[in-house]
């Protein structure tokens, strides 16, 4: 009886864990672009400037988009 109990309080906290981060992640993602939007960005547009943090095959089918 008490292992399920155990098991149980796990699975609650690795689920009240991961609901927080989820509404932290949120919040910096609003945060930063606010920012984007008030100081600008390396680049031409926001997307120019997320191709910077991807692989290469990734920002090349972007910039050609762009572009």
């Amino acid at each position: 009886m008490r292992n399920r109990e155990v098991k149980a309080s796990r699975q609650l906290l690795f689920f009240a864990y991961a609901m927080a981060t989820q509404g932290v992640t949120q919040e910096l993602e609003l945060l930063g672009k606010m920012c984007q939007d008030a100081f600008g960005v390396i680049g031409q547009s926001p997307e120019e400037f997320e191709t910077l943090f991807t692989t290469l095959d990734q920002a090349q089918g972007a910039i050609s988009s762009i572009a």
